[in-house]
Formats: structure tokens, C-alpha cells, sequence
């Protein structure tokens, strides 16, 4: 359980990892869409009025709108166990066409942070008006390595996620489709347990399938991930009979399940010698999610 009061219930959020053998680097451009027009006026009271954004948010709503306040960012640092390690501002006084960058690996440093695994949370103060508060823009992910640059976008939002209180979440499904296997890659799946709320408590376990086709499959469980936490494991731990399974194309695809929580997962690429890695957020096309039904 991380500390109560890190974000508030409005405030927009994105998690995203951090790896020691990679420095991190986060960059944002906020987008025209952060300008006020009409529609931003009439968003907060629509979703009110349809029970759909509680009359607090909507409250704080108009009065950004009102006084035009700009964007801040801040940033929280959580092992992977889920520990809280540090937390520091990102930037303040954005405004359309305004942009910001941060090294991740410079911060933990200064904060006295050893380089390790873990994740990062990116709030934002603010965001559009509409149903979630999402960012004007997106939040750049990179990772450079020795030998590799790869990175991925992602939004923030304040929906209810997770909750420590009030319904559960049915469930989770992650897609991988592209899981192969050859003499100089290892492929691993990479989930994280995250939360709209920082009192959140609930560790999730799990269950990984590798298939080859729809009905041909290996099955085991992916281990217990820790509130606010993550877990990366490598297919072949998982799988230690994959290469043969999956036969000479050596090609197949994950499917991931947890009950009762949503999770964020990536899907990642790493050399066995771990000189470069590549890396892919979960975010399955339609025809991705046809096929494997």
C-alpha cells in the first residue's frame, strides 16, 4: 500500500516501468485540445448530469476552465514490489505548444535511488474535460540501452481503476501475439497491478497460456504481482519446454488472465545477452482479438 494523498481522485495518471539496465527518459507536448471551446464547457456537466463523473470532478472541471490554470506534472517512484521510493516535480506552467522532458536516471540519482527495476507514476494536475480527464497529448516513453532505443506512448487518466472500494473488475485479458523464439531473443511478458487509488491492497496471480494454434496450448501460473507492484517474466521460465512446443517456426502467442483486476501489460524483447531490448505496449488490434477467438 503506497502513502495516502500522492494524487487525487481527478488528477490524471499513467504508469509506466523502469528498467536498470536502461535509462529512462519521459517527454510531453501539450496539444492544441487543451484550449478551452465550447464543448469543454458542456463536457463536465453532460457526464454529470448522466451519473458518469461524480459533481466534485466536474466542480474542479469549471474551475480550471474558470481561472485557466496550466498543466503541472509530478512523478512517483514504486518498486516493483510495490514500495514507495521517491517522488519529484516534472514540470509546472504548461500551456498549449508548451513541452517537457525529465531523465529518470538522473532523478533517482540525486534522490540517492540505486539504479534498479521498478515503476514510475506520472501525474498530471489536470486534463481535458471529458469523461476520464484525459492529457492533452501523449507521454513518450524511451529506453536507451547500450545497443537500443525503444520506447512507446501512452495517455493519462483518471477513471476508476481498480477500486479499493465499491465494484470489483471483472477481469483481465492480455493479448501477445507475437511470441517467438530464436538463437539470439527472449521473449517475456511484463504485467503491472495498478490502481486509481494509492490505499490500494490487492495482490493478483495470474494465469499465462503459451498457444500454438487455438486449441493447442501450454498453461501455468504467472506469478503473484504485488499491489502497485510488477512482475516480468520470461517466457522460457515460464515455459521451459516453449522452443519445442511451439516446433521449428517457432512462433505462438500469450494469452493472460487475472480475475477481479485490470492490469497494463507490455510485451518485450531482449537479447540473450541482454545488450538490447524492444518492447510493445498491449494494446491488441481487432483482428488480433477475432483471430484468437
Amino acid at each position: 500500500m503506497l502513502p495516502k494523498g500522492l494524487w487525487a481522485p481527478h488528477e490524471p495518471r499513467a504508469v509506466v516501468p523502469v528498467f536498470a539496465d536502461a535509462q529512462t527518459f519521459l517527454d510531453f507536448a501539450v496539444q492544441p485540445t487543451f484550449a478551452p471551446s465550447v464543448r469543454s464547457y458542456a463536457q463536465p456537466l453532460y457526464w454529470a448530469l448522466k451519473k458518469k463523473k461524480k459533481p466534485l470532478a466536474a466542480a474542479i472541471d469549471y474551475y480550471n476552465l474558470l481561472l485557466r490554470r496550466p498543466l503541472t506534472f509530478r512523478a512517483v517512484l514504486v518498486s516493483r514490489e510495490g514500495e514507495h521510493l521517491a517522488q519529484w516535480p516534472l514540470a509546472k506552467s504548461l500551456r498549449v505548444g508548451d513541452f517537457f522532458s525529465a531523465n529518470i536516471g538522473e532523478l533517482m540519482a540525486k534522490s540517492g535511488v540505486a539504479s534498479q527495476d521498478a515503476l514510475l507514476i506520472v501525474i498530471a494536475n489536470r486534463g481535458r474535460t471529458d469523461l476520464w480527464s484525459s492529457s492533452p497529448g501523449s507521454l513518450n516513453v524511451r529506453y536507451v540501452g547500450l545497443r537500443s532505443i525503444c520506447g512507446f506512448r501512452t495517455g493519462l487518466f483518471a477513471r476508476t481503476l481498480n477500486p479499493v472500494h465499491g465494484a470489483a473488475h471483472f477481469g483481465f485479458t492480455g493479448l501477445n501475439p507475437q511470441v517467438r523464439f530464436d538463437n539470439g531473443t527472449v521473449p517475456s511478458v511484463l504485467l503491472m497491478n495498478h490502481s486509481s487509488e494509492p490505499e490500494y491492497d490487492r495482490a493478483v496471480a495470474p494465469v499465462i497460456r503459451l498457444h500454438r494454434s487455438h486449441d493447442e496450448y501450454l498453461e501455468a501460473p504467472f506469478g503473484t504481482i504485488a499491489p502497485h507492484g510488477a512482475l516480468e517474466r520470461a517466457i522460457a521460465d515460464l515455459f521451459p519446454d516453449a522452443e519445442a512446443f511451439l516446433g521449428a517456426s517457432g512462433g505462438g502467442y500469450t494469452v493472460t488472465r487475472a480475475k477481479g483486476a485490470t492490469l497494463a501489460s507490455l510485451h518485450v524483447m531482449r537479447a540473450r545477452d541482454r545488450s538490447s531490448m524492444a518492447l510493445d505496449h498491449s494494446r491488441p488490434a481487432h483482428t488480433n482479438v477475432v483471430a484468437y477467438i
